[in-house]
Parts: structure tokens; C-alpha cells; sequence
């Protein structure tokens, strides 16, 4: 069985409009900018943010039985590798690459991740843990002066409560 280092060596390694896919037990995973591709492109799935020491670095990922593979990649190209697949996106497809650090940014750490920013804290009572998850979610920088004093009277009431 490969490794994460293999993994994401195979994925950093693939032709540019491509998802590559990689066979994991009964599941096929997309590691990385793949599962960004993945979700932009065809369908959103849960992505799995993990730390890994051997590396370093965080490593995202999504992931869907193998049964549901025609279903996921629909009519595109696909071709067999050594480790799953490599589907063909169309040109017309490919996102903005600009938003791969957005979305990187955006996805929380497994539970199983302690310290991160992007993890929430065990410690604390629900509430207050509620609160640090929606301040983390509230998009400020779109908000009026309004609607963020809104925002804050109601984490105000949540802590108040508690």
C-alpha cells in the first residue's frame, strides 16, 4: 500500500487538467489540487484536511466508493495509472487557479488534529466552541457595519446563555 509521500509525489506529478484518482480500499481518493479540481468541476464531497509529519504539511482530500466512479466522472477521459486514475477535464472546465488557496484555506482539520487554526478547540464549552466556528465562517469583509453588529449581538446572546 502506498504511503501519503508516495501519494501525494504521484499527485503533484500529474499532467496539468487532470484529476488524478488513487485507489484506496473500496474507495477512490483525489489528494490535493485534485480535490479541488474534483469539487469545482464535478461534484462536491466532504474534504478531509490531515496533518502529516512524515511531510510536514497538510494534505486535503476527498473521497467516494468505487462503485460510484462511472457516476462520478460521467463522459470525460479517463485513463488507468498505477495507483487508480486520471480523469481529462476540457479546457472550458478548469477553474480559476486563484482559488485553490481560498478553498485550501477554508477546509478544517480532521478532529484527530490538534493546534491548528483551522481545527476547533476541544477544549471549552459547546457554545464557546460555537462561537469561534462562526467567527471563523462570518465573511466580514462582505458584511455592512450592520449586518457584522448583528452578527456580534447574536454571539453576545450565544455566550450569554451559556
Amino acid at each position: 500500500m502506498a504511503t501519503y509521500v508516495d501519494v501525494i509525489n504521484f499527485e503533484n506529478e500529474k499532467p496539468p487538467q487532470t484529476i488524478r484518482l488513487v485507489k484506496s480500499g473500496e474507495f477512490y481518493r483525489a489528494y490535493n489540487h485534485s480535490a479541488w479540481l474534483f469539487q469545482c468541476c464535478i461534484t462536491e464531497h466532504k474534504v478531509m484536511r490531515k496533518f502529516i509529519k512524515a511531510m510536514k504539511c497538510d494534505i486535503y482530500y476527498i473521497g467516494f466508493p468505487e462503485k460510484s466512479l462511472v457516476n462520478n466522472i460521467g463522459e470525460r477521459k479517463f485513463v488507468k495509472t498505477d495507483m487508480g486514475y486520471d480523469v481529462e477535464l476540457s479546457p472550458e472546465e478548469m477553474p480559476d487557479e486563484e482559488g485553490y488557496e481560498t478553498w485550501k484555506a477554508s477546509t478544517r482539520t480532521e478532529a484527530s488534529s490538534k493546534g491548528d487554526y483551522n481545527s476547533l478547540p476541544l477544549a471549552g464549552n459547546a457554545a464557546e466552541r460555537e462561537v469561534i466556528r462562526q467567527l471563523r465562517e462570518f465573511p466580514i469583509e462582505s458584511k455592512s457595519m450592520l449586518e457584522c453588529t448583528i452578527f456580534l449581538a447574536g454571539l453576545r446572546k450565544l455566550l450569554n446563555n451559556i
